[in-house]
């Protein structure tokens, strides 16, 4: 049964998720929630215990509001998956810091570059580290800020837009390769 709390801070109510209301949360995008996990952890398995542990970390919570609800399934898969990759990140944000500054847009993604991810899942799991594959879901996915991406990450804004504007030099070669096969070219793209 959801309950009613309220926000002192506004003056407004807002309806606390039931257990069985996030319980059919994550079963209903249990799909989704697991293709986000292995796009970001790059394993299959990993991601699964992902997934179980965002819903564990979610019905454990003492109350989800009605406007979390249906990001918080979202929020806890990427939150889980950090803390799986949270070694990776630090060694490769260093690696991305002592790049030269490289001048990208740092704007969300292109129409058509979620399905993209989709599509071409696995030649991005080749070409992005980790660390790309947070950011790119982060900011160009997500929308959300290169300073909130830095926040949650735990690393420098310059870490973060060296892995962003990586990751958009690596998309754009995904997407040109894409192309040239649909044309019937089989060669590679460096």
């Amino acid at each position: 049964m959801a309950t009613i709390m309220s926000d002192a801070c506004t003056g407004t109510w807002s309806r606390i998720a039931s257990a069985d209301e996030i319980r059919t949360a994550f079963t209903q995008h249990k799909q989704e929630l697991t293709w986000l996990a292995e796009f970001l952890t790059g394993n299959e398995i990993m991601a699964s215990a992902c997934v179980i542990d965002a819903r564990t970390q979610t019905e454990n919570r003492n109350a989800v509001s009605e406007e979390w609800f249906w990001t918080w399934p979202r929020e806890t898969t990427i939150r889980s998956a950090l803390d799986l990759e949270r070694g990776r990140i630090d060694q490769l944000a260093s690696v991305y810091e002592r790049r030269d500054r490289i001048h990208c847009q740092y704007a969300s993604l292109p129409a058509g570059t979620a399905e993209l991810l989709v599509i071409e899942f696995d030649a991005v799991q080749l070409r992005l580290d980790v660390l790309c594959r947070f950011v790119l879901m982060l900011c160009g996915v997500e929308d959300r800020s290169v300073t909130e991406t830095a926040q949650l990450l735990r690393i420098s804004r310059r870490a973060v837009e060296g892995a962003y504007c990586a990751a958009l030099d690596a998309l754009e070669v995904i997407y040109s390769q894409s192309i040239l096969e649909s044309y019937g070219w089989t060669g590679t793209l460096n």
